[in-house]
């Protein structure tokens, strides 16, 4: 990501408090899944068949300003992509939390101890991160330009069908716009304008191009493993809110 000769390097948001800002809203996201939608929208007490219109409000609102999260998760991990000097250890972590937030995935998301309807959002990062390195590795190799497209494609689109295949957090979608973030990664303006055109189609999530726009190329403080850990802890932490919800409202 190339930065203005002219902007200094501390201003703006760095990594970690992107990866904070998307941290944040996911976490809105699902507080509305979780606990609006399953918990007061399903819940049978008559006190809040008077309050639905105010809930369904609520309800759209905290999606919408969920929405703006995966962009950035997405900008985030080609930035990961580009800068970690172990390709292994990332995509290690990525499968293990997958395995690991699965479960929790499924009881908070799916209200199942373990459901194969959608998959957490951990696979659709693997996948992508799999995908960069796919591509990465032909366009260093010394064959023809045509060969290198053609590989790529079938690169992309084995990537993109694993993510349709079982059903990830925005299935073949985050893959197909995560190779378009991964080929215009070193050019600021383009990422921004990729950003816009590729989310057209969820409106709320082109939002997350402003705090993109303000990231400074710097890395910034956060435990390395923070995000991981806390994705399926807080599914755990929402699902028995949920279930105390429902309790205390039978």
């Amino acid at each position: 990501m190339q930065l203005s000769e002219n902007s200094p390097r501390h201003l703006g948001l760095n990594g970690a408090q992107l990866k904070l800002f998307a941290i944040v809203t996911m976490l809105i996201d699902h507080c509305c899944l979780a606990i609006v939608y399953y918990g007061l929208l399903h819940s049978t007490n008559p006190a809040l068949s008077t309050r639905q219109d105010l809930l369904w409000d609520i309800y759209h609102l905290m999606r919408d300003i969920g929405r703006t999260a995966f962009p950035v998760f997405l900008f985030l991990l080609v930035q990961g992509f580009i800068h970690t000097h172990d390709r292994k250890a990332y995509a290690k972590r990525l499968f293990i939390f997958g395995i690991l937030s699965e479960i929790p995935f499924d009881l908070c998301i799916d209200q199942k101890l373990f459901s194969v309807a959608h998959q957490n959002v951990m696979w659709s990062l693997l996948f992508g991160f799999l995908m960069m390195w796919g591509l990465d590795y032909i366009s260093r190799r010394e064959i023809p330009e045509t060969m290198k497209f053609l590989l790529g494609l079938v690169v992309i689109a084995a990537a993109a069908l694993s993510a349709w295949g079982l059903h990830t957090d925005y299935r073949y979608k985050g893959i197909l716009i995560l190779a378009v973030l991964y080929f215009v990664r070193f050019d600021k303006r383009l990422t921004l304008v990729a950003l816009v055109v590729c989310f057209l189609w969820e409106p709320a999530a082109i939002f997350a191009a402003i705090p993109v726009a303000f990231y400074n190329g710097q890395r910034g403080n956060m435990p390395k493993q923070f995000f991981y850990w806390f994705y399926p802890v807080h599914l755990l932490v929402l699902f028995g809110l949920q279930c105390v919800i429902l309790f205390l409202l039978r």
